[in-house]
């Protein structure tokens, strides 16, 4: 049975030194931890043509540096999705949200947008932040 990890808090308080710095190795590299189910390829492909789409009418404007934040969060939004850093819970809200927006449920989204924002809000404002200024608010 292997032991757990220590925190590199506690690290800081242990008096063996022969493993702290594999510790501190492997707290470093796992930035990455997954919370939930990888999203299906399909589904994710359909999220991306619909976050596409409000991301090229929000672009109208010419604003290149808007654009490129925008495909800069959603491409975070990808890859949690595709990698499985997000909740199921969340990921499904993320589907709803999508459906919201394909029935132009303006509405709806925003609120799917509210409640995702209660969902793992630190791991998540990132993407949050900029598909929430890609849904139009009529």
């Amino acid at each position: 049975v292997p032991w757990p990890l220590p925190t590199s808090t506690q690290q800081k308080l242990s008096t063996t030194s022969s493993v702290a710095e594999q510790n501190k190795a492997v707290q470093e590299g796992s930035g990455a931890v997954v919370l939930g189910d990888p999203m299906a390829p399909h589904e994710l492909s359909h999220v991306k043509g619909v976050l596409g789409m409000l991301l090229e009418m929000s672009s109208q404007d010419g604003n290149a540096r808007k654009k490129e934040d925008h495909m800069k969060r959603l491409e975070d939004l990808y890859n949690k999705l595709q990698s499985g850093q997000m909740r199921n819970a969340a990921s499904q809200k993320v589907l709803h949200l999508v459906k919201s927006v394909e029935a132009q449920d303006y509405m709806g989204a925003n609120k799917t947008m509210q409640e995702l924002s209660a969902i793992d809000w630190d791991q998540n404002k990132n993407w949050i932040q900029g598909v929430r200024r890609l849904i139009p608010h009529k």
